[in-house]
């Protein structure tokens, strides 16, 4: 069951993630200055609209295990780990999103279709693909854990 508690821990960690994420990409973004890996493939593509980086699979794989950290406390069961993914959709969406609200370079009034060169598609000129994605792979897995 998500409670308040859960969600206002995703909260406090997407922000602080986003605050170290500005400390180390600056305006660049997308790891774009970092000496790090890319690839590129049909499902980034799809999902990413765009190549996915070292960096960003290394964080990924770190949030992945510290999610999964509440095994340690529980038994495993498909449910939880519904939740848990689904969830780490949404963190993920929130944390990007407040990169650029905590980035000196961007701030809201620059989180627009044109202003961050690594969005290219828009839904609706309003949010970036990969969010639409997010929200929807991860409302799914919610609502299935949920069950």
């Amino acid at each position: 069951m998500i409670t308040l508690k859960i969600i206002f821990w995703i909260l406090v960690l997407a922000f602080f993630q986003a605050l170290q994420e500005t400390q180390i990409e600056g305006k660049a973004g997308w790891a774009r200055h970092l000496p790090t890996f890319r690839i590129s493939t049909f499902v980034t593509k799809i999902f990413l609209s765009k190549e996915i980086t070292g960096y960003h699979i290394y964080m990924l794989l770190m949030f992945v295990t510290i999610f999964h950290g509440i095994f340690l406390f529980q038994e495993w069961s498909i449910k939880n780990e519904l939740l848990i993914f689904g969830l780490l959709n949404w963190y993920f969406v929130i944390e990007d999103f407040l990169f650029f609200i905590v980035n000196p370079h961007y701030r809201f009034k620059n989180f627009r279709k044109g202003k961050i060169s690594w969005h290219k598609r828009w839904v609706f000129n309003l949010i970036p693909v990969s969010y639409a994605w997010g929200m929807i792979i991860g409302t799914g897995l919610l609502l299935l854990g949920g069950r």
